[in-house]
């Protein structure tokens, strides 16, 4: 007689293999996001480095340039100081000195008769709370350097020598965002102009503009900078006593007449990824950022998107500063 039984699966070993199926499946998912977790992190990171470090080179060089062909002294009283705190129409005068607004001497030249963008300590804007977590604005420095010869300013303009080259480096919203972003989508941008002994304005390069400086964008150098902070580093006029790091509005409430030479600046960013990291179990929305000498926190948000981040310093010698011959103060 023939033999009808069919040899197969039961039910309990389909169920087991099924079992397995799902577990094999289950792993080479999770290595799958795993892998892409890293991947996305690695790429943030990156985007931090590259974009940070040579933003940061761009303004170290930058900066180093300051008070070029100037005596060898930076504060806020010689014509032409390096880095620009006053004008004829925002003098920071210590009430107990004899000067008025028309005799007081600045940074900028009389023919100089409109207002100018200064250096300033928590003017701008930010992404930023404070430690009392109230909100904290970014700062603004302004610098100037003497052209001997023909260059190239922070917006990549074209300049002439003989004339002086001032730029002003600030965060300012970038409109290039087409979706919305966590916060405000901040970039860290550098806006340029020049000016003669004789100018009335200053205006951008090239020399045929008529636009005037403070009242353009600039050039973005960074795409995403939550914070932004500068220090003067202050020191008595031979550079030997109180040195110190202190910010703008701290140096500018000096009670001395004139007020510390500055001979170094220190630069501090929060900068963070362009695009989200899928690492929302890693990145804590309460992490305190150390930039120099403030503690900060992130303003809170409705939006599940995380960003990776780092703080990015630089301390920059302003090496046109430091010659100890030049004490002629104004």
């Amino acid at each position: 007689m023939k033999n009808n039984n069919q040899l197969g699966f039961t039910l309990i070993e389909l169920m087991i293999a099924i079992v397995l199926g799902l577990l094999i499946t289950a792993a080479a998912i999770q290595l799958f996001i795993t892998g892409q977790i890293s991947i996305n992190t690695q790429k943030g990171m990156a985007e931090i480095q590259e974009s940070g470090n040579f933003g940061l080179r761009y303004i170290t060089s930058d900066i180093r340039r300051a008070n070029y062909e100037n005596v060898g002294l930076i504060n806020d009283r010689l014509l032409n100081s390096g880095i620009l705190l006053t004008s004829r129409n925002a003098p920071a005068v210590v009430p107990t000195t004899i000067f008025n607004p028309s005799n007081i001497p600045i940074n900028y030249p009389n023919s100089l008769a409109t207002a100018v963008p200064l250096s300033s300590s928590k003017t701008q804007l930010s992404n930023v709370l404070d430690e009392a977590k109230a909100e904290l604005k970014s700062d603004q420095l302004v610098i100037q350097y003497y052209a001997d010869q023909n260059g190239t300013d922070c917006e990549g303009n074209s300049y002439t020598s003989g004339r002086y080259i001032v730029q002003r480096y600030f965060l300012r919203l970038d409109t290039n965002v087409s979706n919305a972003e966590e916060n405000q989508a901040l970039a860290l941008a550098c806006e340029a102009g020049w000016y003669t002994d004789a100018s009335i304005k200053i205006l951008k390069n090239p020399s045929t503009s008529t636009l005037e400086f403070g009242k353009t964008d600039g050039e973005i150098l960074i795409r995403r900078v939550d914070y932004l902070h500068f220090l003067l580093g202050v020191s008595n006029n031979d550079l030997n006593n109180s040195f110190r790091y202190i910010s703008v509005s701290d140096y500018l409430a000096l009670q001395t007449y004139p007020r510390p030479r500055i001979s170094s600046i220190q630069v501090g960013m929060l900068v963070r990824s362009n695009d989200t990291a899928n690492v929302s179990s890693l990145i804590s929305d309460d992490k305190v950022y150390g930039v120099l000498d403030q503690n900060i926190y992130l303003k809170p948000h409705a939006n599940t998107t995380k960003y990776l981040r780092r703080v990015v310093s630089q301390t920059i010698a302003l090496r046109n500063g430091m010659y100890t011959e030049a004490k002629a103060v104004m």
